[in-house]
């Protein structure tokens, strides 16, 4: 049975200055389920010629049984988690427009009562997005929104083998390119900035692997706030929408994949220096209407990530 959940942490510009929450829209739905690809890509745009750069650890259980709406006790004990690593880096072309790009690392590992423990483990798919900021939260402007397109890119395993090939979502990669669409808008209630709200809407077009598989197209919604204190620590909070189509074998739909899923993310920011940061969030189940009669999902996440900037010196 696949697994389809919903995602999968993002920060920098005034947002990553503050606190950057993280708008976990994965670019495919389960094969990629510890792999916030889209969300670390959900980020304002640095500064002319400055770099950001950051590296995120999520671990990711998987372990809930859903029909529908309703939770289901499983009695098969099963359990499903995932753990990833995700390395990025993003640089400011210009005032306008930047260009960011990541690589993940993923371990997949499922247990079914006694009979044994699969693991799936290696490089998973990479992402590229082009940014376009008209307008940037700043001393004298309190909206900033940015437009994003980019593409997934498969260049991990697709076919690993544990005594036999392994299924799609036990890849580290999903195999299939994506083309991937994301808009993000800030507000800010002073110069200063400590208060946000931050929206963000993405939409991901999943294309069919080797294998003829295809996972399910899916858009995302996220909406949030982040407070800055007076000292090192920030803070945020944000519910995530999702919703994904079926996954396609040969062009067939494939049953209990696919669904709605609603999510709460806190988070907790610190700020070693003006230019590096740690942060810790969580995912949170808050509903869930999923395709078909069974599906396993989230229980819940944890992410650790930490992030540098290298700011443009004056000329």
């Amino acid at each position: 049975m696949r697994v389809v959940v919903p995602t999968r942490a993002m920060l920098v510009a005034s947002a990553l200055c503050m606190f950057a929450a993280s708008h976990q829209t994965l670019a495919a739905t389960c094969s990629c389920a510890g792999v916030p690809l889209l969300s670390s890509m959900e980020s304002g745009s640095p500064d002319r010629g400055s770099w950001f750069l950051s590296s995120s650890y999520e671990f990711h259980d998987i372990s809930d049984l859903v029909s529908g709406t309703d939770e289901v006790r499983d009695e098969t004990g099963r359990k499903r988690e995932t753990q990833t690593l995700v390395l990025q880096a993003s640089y400011g072309i210009n005032e306008r427009f930047s260009v960011s790009a990541l690589v993940s690392a993923i371990e997949h590992k499922r247990t079914v009562g006694q009979s044994g423990t699969s693991t799936g483990r290696g490089i998973g798919d990479a992402m590229v997005m082009l940014k376009y900021t008209p307008s940037k939260v700043g001393l004298f402007e309190r909206n900033g929104i940015t437009f994003g397109i980019g593409s997934r890119i498969p260049i991990g395993d697709d076919d690993k083998v544990d005594f036999v090939t392994l299924a799609e979502d036990m890849q580290p990669s999903t195999g299939a390119w994506a083309a991937v669409f994301w808009a993000q808008a800030t507000r800010s209630f002073s110069r200063a900035a400590k208060t946000q709200i931050l929206a963000s809407l993405s939409y991901t077009e999943n294309f069919e692997n080797d294998r003829d598989y295809q996972f399910g197209d899916a858009w995302s919604l996220a909406f949030g706030g982040t407070y800055q204190t007076d000292t090192p620590w920030g803070f945020g909070a944000e519910l995530r929408y999702r919703n994904a189509d079926r996954d396609q074998r040969s062009s067939v739909d494939i049953p209990n994949t696919g669904g709605e899923w609603l999510d709460f993310v806190p988070a907790v920011q610190y700020h070693y220096s003006d230019n590096l940061a740690g942060k810790i969030s969580g995912r949170i189940p808050i509903w869930r209407n999923l395709n078909d009669a069974l599906q396993f999902t989230t229980s819940y996440s944890i992410s650790i990530s930490i992030s540098y900037v290298f700011s443009r010196r004056s000329e």
